[in-house]
């Protein structure tokens, strides 16, 4: 059988909640729904139509993603994509997320369907419902503030088992001598 599985960073419980309260506002103000599925994350990689057969070998390769030093992250008022028409949260780009995200893809490889060089952190808040609303959710947002950072010590293997997410492992920050660039 065939999964999608997510690499992601999950902010803490108590930020993960104030951002999930937007999400729910959000969807309550405009009538979209969609970003309410996943959980408040940050996409380091995204992973399609993986088999089963392969989820051991994954979880094992990506031990040797561990060998970073934990960071704080920045998170800083709202922006768009407006070609794919999602609105998120900007999360503040810099070296440490930049070099986690080249580790994780270096590691996964071919298994990545993901053709970015570059990450483009975010907290996504609604999308794919969003349809002839896009406009007003986007100008809405442009114009709201948020401000938060938290500590980046692991990152975590989620799968979608049809239904929901489901968190496989968090692999947390090991860093050693031979720092990872």
């Amino acid at each position: 059988m065939k999964h999608n599985y997510l690499i992601a960073i999950l902010p803490p419980p108590e930020l993960s909640l104030l951002i999930d309260n937007v999400r729910k506002e959000c969807s309550k103000k405009f009538g979209v729904f969609k970003a309410l599925r996943p959980p408040v994350h940050i996409t380091l990689l995204f992973l399609q139509d993986k088999d089963d057969s392969s989820e051991a070998q994954l979880i094992k390769s990506l031990e040797a993603a561990r060998n970073f030093k934990p960071f704080t992250q920045n998170l800083e008022n709202y922006d768009a994509f407006t070609g794919n028409k999602v609105v998120f949260i900007k999360a503040l780009i810099n070296k440490e997320i930049t070099s986690l995200y080249r580790n994780i893809k270096k590691i996964v490889g071919a298994a990545s369907k993901d053709l970015r060089s570059q990450i483009n952190p975010h907290i996504t808040i609604a999308y794919r419902d969003l349809k002839d609303k896009f406009p007003y959710i986007h100008e809405y947002y442009r114009n709201e503030r948020f401000e938060a950072s938290f500590q980046v010590d692991r990152f975590t293997l989620l799968k979608h088992n049809r239904t929901e997410w489901v968190k496989i492992k968090a692999y947390h920050a090991r860093p050693g001598d031979e720092q990872m660039e």
